[in-house]
Parts: structure tokens; sequence; C-alpha cells
């Protein structure tokens, strides 16, 4: 019962339960993913993110480590594998630069302070400040869900 207890407990923590049960490439990474996401996004002043990105790593984290702790009951081995390839963010550079671009004028729309656009642009200007601010993240993906329909419209035409 303390067992089960205790794995309870590392559970809560991302990747804290893989690294009890030996897995500690799968652990590390799902650990440093999910904090480094959580770091990178309040760094990057993208609070508004830190629910779309971290609470489906932490999920992920949680269930995976019981599937895992099953699995093993069962009488299962389980090889100490990595959950994704990092190969996928160099292979694809275009859409790292890209990202990395997004996310930094999203930073840098949310680290403007209401009052240096007030004294800048005037008072009329709050709103267009409140507009931006509130519309960065949806523009983002209007414009990522379109560009990834056109590249996929493009790669059925070549079939």
């Amino acid at each position: 019962m303390i067992r089960d207890f205790l794995f309870f407990c590392f559970s809560l923590i991302p990747g804290a339960a893989h690294m009890s049960m030996g897995l500690f490439k799968r652990g590390v990474q799902l650990m440093v993913t999910t904090i480094g996401a959580f770091s990178l996004l309040l760094s990057f002043n993208t609070e508004q993110l830190v629910p779309v990105i971290c609470l489906p790593l932490w999920f992920f984290s949680f269930f995976d480590g019981y599937n895992i702790r099953k699995q093993l009951a069962a009488g299962n081995t389980i090889s100490d594998e990595e959950v994704y390839s990092y190969n996928i963010f160099f292979n694809n550079k275009k859409f790292l630069g890209l990202g990395l671009l997004l996310l930094g004028l999203i930073g840098f729309v949310n680290a403007l302070p209401n009052s240096l656009i007030i004294s800048l642009f005037g008072v009329e200007s709050q709103n267009i400040y409140w507009m931006l601010r509130k519309s960065i993240v949806p523009l983002f993906l209007i414009v990522s869900g379109s560009y990834l329909l056109l590249k996929s419209r493009k790669i059925e035409v070549k079939k």
C-alpha cells in the first residue's frame, strides 16, 4: 500500500514515476520536456499556452507511468526508449524557425505594457492593443492550420 502511494506521488511529477521504475531515458525526457515547455512559455510571456501544451504532457506522463507499471506487473519487459526522437526538431528547421519566430512575436506583444502603448499612441490605441493581445494566439492557429492544409494539398497533387 505504501508503494502504491509512493508511486502515485512520483506520478504527479512528470517522468519521476518512469525513473522510479528504472526507465531513466524516458523519465528524463518527459521531465525536461514538460518543465522546459513550462519555463519557455513563461519566459516568452505566453502563459495562455501553458494549459494547451503542458497539461497534455503531464497527463501523458501520468498515464504512461501507470501503463508501464501495469505492463511490468504482467511480466512484460519494457525497454528504456525515448518518447520522441529529437530529429523531429532538427530535420524540420523551417518549422522550428517559424515556431520560434511566432513565439517570439507572441511574447513581444504580450510583453508590451499597456501604459507604453497609451503614452505613444493615445488612449484610443488601448483597444487596438487588447485586440492584438487577445487575437495573436488564434491568428497563430489560423495561419498554422492554413499552412498545413495548403502543404498537404500540394502533396496530394504530386501523388
